[in-house]
C-alpha cells in the first residue's frame, strides 16, 4: 500500500512528523531521531491528555476536534472510507451488530472512536491494565456506553492504532505470558486478524504482528520516499531506518547517553522508557565506557543513583 499522499503532508503541516537535533528514548526503549506524533493530527494542543483515563471522554474531545478542524476530519474521513472499503468489505463480515473497531489506550481512541462512529459499529475500548469498555454507535441507536464486557465470543473486531513501531502494544510475551491488545481481545473469543495503522515506523512491528496471524494495513510508512521528501536530513534518517538497532548502538558507543538524561528524571513521567532504554543498551553503555558518566549525570541532577531509578516497580 503506497503512502497516503495527503496524510503525508498534513503529518508535517501539523508537526506530527519532525526532525530531532538529539535523539529521543522511544516507548520500546528504542532510540529515534525524528518524531512521530500522530495526535498531533488532530491540532488540540495536547488537551487529548485529560481524557487519557476516560475513552468515551476521549472519542468525544475527538469528534469535537473533527468539528473544529477540518483537515483532522479529513484525516478520519480517509481512515473511514478506506477501512470500509478495503479491509472490513472485503473481510466479508456480514454482521454489523457483531463488528467492532477497537483502539487502545490512550492516542488509538483519537482515531479509532471518530472512525467507529462514521462507520456505525461498536467501539471496544481497550486499557492497559486490561479493562475493555463498548461503545454503540450502530446505526439507528443512540450512542450507547455498555461499560465493561467479558463475553464477546464470535464477535468480529478491527484494530485501529495510532502509530505501529515494534508492535508491543499490540503482542508481545511476556516471560512465556501473551499480553496485548491482540491476545486480550482474542481471550474474550474475538477474532481478530487485521490491524490498520495511521502511521508505521517500519520497526519490525508488521513481522511480529504476522507472526501472530494479524495482517497490517498502514496509510503512512516512514520509509526512504516518505523521508526524501519530508525530512531535513534525510540520509542521516534513511541510514538510521535501515537498522535502528545497529544506528543507536554507534551514537551511544561514540556519544553515550547524556543527551537523554532528561528520560530519566523520576517526575517526568518518561521512566518506562528509560527502564526500556536500560534494558536494551545498558550492556553498549558498559562495554564502552560511556556508563559512569550517565549514572553520575542522573545522582548528580536527581539525588538518586540510575540503579535505584530503572528497578522494576
Amino acid at each position: 500500500m503506497k503512502n497516503h499522499p495527503r496524510i503525508s503532508e498534513l503529518l508535517v503541516e501539523t508537526g506530527a512528523y519532525r526532525d530531532l537535533d538529539e535523539p529521543v528514548i522511544l516507548a520500546s526503549g528504542q532510540l529515534g531521531i525524528f518524531y512521530v506524533n500522530t495526535e498531533k493530527l488532530c491540532q488540540d494542543g495536547g488537551e487529548f491528555n485529560r481524557y487519557g483515563n476516560d475513552s468515551w471522554a476521549m472519542i468525544e474531545h475527538a469528534l469535537k476536534m473533527t468539528d473544529e478542524h477540518p483537515t483532522f476530519n479529513e484525516v478520519i474521513d480517509i481512515l473511514t472510507g478506506r477501512v470500509r472499503a478495503e479491509m472490513i468489505d472485503s473481510e466479508g463480515f456480514s454482521n454489523r451488530a457483531t463488528t467492532l473497531i477497537s483502539g487502545g489506550q490512550r492516542r488509538d481512541w483519537l482515531f479509532s472512536g471518530p472512525v467507529a462512529k462514521k462507520l456505525n459499529l461498536s467501539h471496544l475500548s481497550l486499557y492497559k491494565g486490561g479493562k475493555t469498555e463498548l461503545i454503540s454507535f450502530l446505526e439507528g441507536n443512540p450512542v450507547e456506553i455498555m461499560g465493561a464486557v467479558e463475553d464477546l465470543d464470535n464477535y468480529d473486531s478491527f484494530h485501529l492504532s495510532d502509530l505501529l513501531t515494534e508492535g508491543s502494544s499490540a503482542y508481545r510475551n511476556n516471560n512465556g505470558v501473551e499480553a496485548g491488545w491482540i491476545p486480550w481481545q482474542r481471550k474474550k473469543g474475538i477474532n481478530i486478524n487485521n490491524l490498520a495503522t495511521v502511521v508505521t515506523r517500519l520497526q519490525g512491528g508488521e513481522e511480529n504482528l504476522k507472526g501472530r496471524g494479524v495482517q497490517t494495513h498502514a496509510f503512512v510508512a516512514i520509509d526512504e520516499d516518505f523521508l526524501r521528501e519530508y525530512s531535513g536530513n534525510a540520509e542521516v534518517a534513511i541510514d538510521y531506518t535501515k537498522d535502528p538497532t545497529a544506528w543507536s548502538t554507534s551514537y551511544l558507543q561514540e556519544n553515550g547517553a547524556l543527551a537523554l538524561v532528561g528520560s530519566f528524571d523520576p517526575e517526568g513521567g518518561k521512566l518506562d522508557k528509560a527502564r526500556k532504554f536500560i534494558d536494551r543498551y545498558g550492556s553498549v553503555l558498559r562495554e564502552s565506557g560511556k556508563l559512569p558518566e550517565l549514572e553520575g549525570e542522573v545522582e548528580r541532577k536527581y539525588s538518586v543513583t540510575l540503579g535505584e531509578l530503572v528497578e522494576k516497580e
